[in-house]
């Protein structure tokens, strides 16, 4: 039993490696191929006018440096550590990945908001639905959030060969956290999208908006079920962050908690987090029949084969090929 025990950490530190250099590299792949269909959809002419689109066109771009930036520092981190012990890496790896990050998560906050303004009776909360008012915001966050962060290059520090946290810094910084990522979005993409789909269920729909409402409708189950992927994605990273913080100070803590709360980290920061950055092409493949439709469009013209006709020249058969 003691060897069985003794072993768990190494068992766990393998595990992890394997995990890294084998399962997250398909992240990228995914998160790359998804965000690039998702932003041809959403630059698509229909989808143009509508500032919802516009909220989740920009978050599939963020989503994509997300997903390869921090999934390919991790992967060059664990694989050649003297480059993290960089003090620049150090600063500038977290700070990049934590903004893109958190950029992405506001643009999809927005774009919640916006399904509750685009279906409101209220003309001064529509108003906030018009894509100039869309571009100013998305301004504004790019703007902000970057300003917002700028203390973890600041703060962020190498100890003993690694890139860590000291001090009280540590616990706000964790505090920081869960109010930014584990409370507040939550929160906010909760409160607006039942909004929105309470302000759907008063709006009585005339013959020619019938198409936009369809638009509208299938806006509100992208997000919608967009927010139900985040809780599971993002939510454990911040409850982490915080246990670790709270329970530093505990003497006595086995090898074996070590490793395993070192475990549980590491799938929270790296498989979980980045969960939510190439999701969403399959949340709205499955949600939204318009972007079905598009993909399977799409993937049709990329790969269609002509159909052959079979014809008859002077009692011989001959295949005509009958392109576009």
């Amino acid at each position: 039993m003691t060897n069985s025990a003794s072993t768990l950490p190494s068992i766990l530190t393998t595990l992890t490696e394997k995990l890294t250099y084998i399962a997250l590299p398909f992240y990228v792949i995914l998160g790359i191929l998804g965000n690039t269909f998702c932003i041809i959809y959403f630059l698509n002419k229909s989808q143009r006018a509508s500032s919802c689109a516009f909220y989740l066109l920009l978050a599939a771009i963020t989503n994509m440096f997300a997903v390869t930036f921090g999934v390919s520092t991790s992967i060059l981190s664990l694989a050649k550590p003297v480059v993290s012990a960089s003090l620049v890496y150090c600063k500038l790896r977290m700070y990049i990945n934590h903004t893109s990050i958190f950029i992405g998560r506001m643009f999809t906050i927005l774009a919640t908001i916006d399904t509750y303004t685009m279906t409101s009776q209220k003309h001064t909360c529509r108003m906030f639905s018009q894509r100039s008012n869309a571009i100013k915001c998305a301004i504004g966050v790019v703007l902000c959030c970057p300003l917002i962060a700028i203390h973890i290059p600041i703060m962020n520090t190498i100890v003993a060969g690694q890139c860590v946290m000291t001090g009280v810094y540590a616990l706000i910084f964790a505090i920081y956290q869960m109010l930014i990522a584990g409370i507040i979005p939550p929160l906010a993409m909760i409160i607006f999208s039942c909004l929105a789909y309470l302000n759907m269920k008063k709006i009585h729909i005339r013959p020619d908006d019938t198409v936009k409402r369809q638009q509208q409708r299938q806006h509100i189950r992208m997000v919608t079920t967009q927010i139900t992927i985040y809780i599971i994605s993002a939510e454990l990273v911040p409850i982490t962050t915080m246990y670790k913080q709270l329970t530093s100070n505990i003497i006595g803590k086995s090898q074996d908690r070590k490793a395993i709360e070192a475990f549980i980290i590491f799938i929270a920061s790296n498989f979980l987090l980045y969960l939510n950055t190439w999701a969403p092409f399959f949340i709205y493949y499955a949600t939204s029949s318009n972007f079905r439709t598009a993909f399977i469009r799409i993937f049709h013209k990329t790969y269609r084969i002509h159909p052959m006709e079979l014809t008859y020249l002077n009692n011989n058969a001959v295949t005509i090929n009958r392109g576009p």
